[in-house]
């Protein structure tokens, strides 16, 4: 009877597989809030950004700060990981219920011994089994990892006409999602075995059975006629794994000067893309199965963020960035082959999804004394996810820090999603800074998500 389960056990493998693809796959953001000091400080810098890291979030930062004349920064790490719908606890709670297999020995029953107190079992089995993936379906996940570098220039006085930045990212974005898509075929299930008499099966007509040939088989008496085997199948399934991945790697030079009182920057940038592109059914789901070069575009594109900024009299600075300023969209693609028998007959072939980068603007405001600083952010458009199901990221961002006379400093911060208050994030962090020398470290997160970074520099 186990020839005819794979199609429903499939769907086990293929949340096994989005598991392993989660966890092996390479992440990248270009979002600005990954560096320690901004992660710590709720992911602020538009307004207070530290010189060594402003072409991430406001080049004109650049002309604003001049404690410092030359820095250094490597590396920059940072990792963000997201289940916002418990995901992974779900899927834990699913595997736990080994419904599959409570389905797979009841049909077995079935078949063995028909009867309507077995065939009873199978329809509780096909309910339970149907609730809980229609429960996963739909449900995402995401994750981002940054590495980088700069190294730049930001003046010490006012005779500095031009600063500048040089950096270099490395890194991706993920998302991945679950969609089931077997609800229409198990009602189906459900209604058709209510149709058969399962403890006299001759009472069943082969023009009724024909009429749920994609829930059974049957075999009749080649005398009588009449039907003496009633069998269970369980065909494909269509639910599938949903995964994206956007590989970006990119290198931009932040320039930065003052016209009067207010200081403007501009950062040209290089960015290459690789595009991750994977859907796959749980009847061709394999772990190890699949060459990921099938399901990767490329591309290179040139882009551009502007920002300005201004310190009041009364002690705080204003900023104001776009970031992204040429919007592109980037079409995933997969390779679908002509001929099965010939590799080399393949085509890229678009998939449907695509990524679009889009231009993102963001206010600041902070104030910066000798021994405190503090920051207040606000995203003023809506990022959409990489999928449908993963929330938007809107923020707004507020952080403190606080200076340990110049050998240390206290960092701590929050993160509101106005998209998604169940995405709200705190975060802290750590930093040691003597003789020019420094390490930052910061942590955020809640219940659902997670993040991480540390830096390396030298400033002076």
């Amino acid at each position: 009877m186990s020839q005819h389960l794979p199609g429903m056990l499939g769907v086990s493998r293929v949340l096994r597989l989005c598991c392993l693809l989660l966890l092996i796959s390479p992440q990248l953001s270009g979002q600005a809030g990954l560096d320690p000091r901004s992660m710590a400080m709720g992911g602020t810098g538009v307004a207070v950004a530290n010189p060594a890291t402003a072409a991430f979030f406001n080049p004109a930062v650049l002309s604003i700060e001049e404690r410092r004349r030359f820095s250094l920064e490597f590396p920059i790490i940072g990792v963000r990981f997201s289940d916002p719908d418990d995901l992974f606890g779900q899927l834990d709670a699913y595997q736990d219920q080994g419904l599959a297999h409570a389905l797979q020995k009841s049909i077995g029953d079935v078949n063995a011994i028909p009867s309507e107190t077995n065939i009873s079992i199978v329809i509780d089995d096909l309910g339970n089994l149907n609730a809980a993936l229609a429960d996963l379906g739909g449900r995402a996940i995401g994750a981002e990892l940054l590495a980088g570098g700069s190294t730049g220039y930001s003046g010490q006085d006012s005779a500095d006409q031009f600063r500048w930045q040089v950096y270099v990212l490395d890194g991706a974005r993920l998302g991945g999602r679950i969609s089931y898509r077997d609800g229409d075929y198990l009602s189906g299930f459900l209604a058709a075995v209510d149709q058969v008499d399962f403890d006299n099966l001759s009472n069943n007509t082969p023009a009724q059975l024909d009429g749920l040939a994609s829930y059974l088989t049957y075999t009749v008496d080649g005398v009588t006629g009449e039907v003496i085997g009633v069998e269970l199948l369980v065909p494909e399934t269509q639910s599938s794994l949903d995964h994206i991945t956007a590989i970006r790697k990119e290198i931009g030079v932040a320039i930065s000067t003052r016209i009067g009182d207010l200081a403007v920057g501009v950062t040209p940038k290089f960015t290459r893309l690789e595009l991750f592109d994977y859907s796959v059914s749980n009847e061709t789901a394999s772990e190890g199965g699949f060459n990921s070069d099938d399901y990767i575009s490329n591309y290179e594109d040139f882009n551009i963020d502007v920002g300005i900024a201004q310190k009041l009299d009364n002690g705080w600075t204003v900023g104001l960035a776009a970031r992204n300023l040429i919007a592109h969209e980037y079409a995933g693609h997969r390779l679908v082959l002509a001929d099965e028998s010939d590799p080399m007959s393949g085509v890229m072939t678009p998939t449907g999804n695509s990524l679009d980068l889009t231009p993102t603007v963001h206010l600041g405001a902070g104030r910066q004394e000798e021994w405190w600083t503090v920051a207040v952010d606000l995203d003023l458009i809506a990022q959409e996810g990489l999928l449908p199901q993963l929330p938007r990221d809107q923020f707004l961002s507020a952080g403190v820090e606080v200076d340990l006379a110049g050998w240390g400093q206290l960092r701590g911060g929050y993160r509101l999603n106005l998209d998604d208050s169940g995405r709200n994030v705190a975060s802290a962090g750590i930093g040691v800074s003597p003789f020019g020398l420094h390490v930052d470290i910061a942590v955020a997160g809640n219940q659902n998500e997670f993040g991480g970074a540390v830096q390396l520099g030298f400033r002076f």
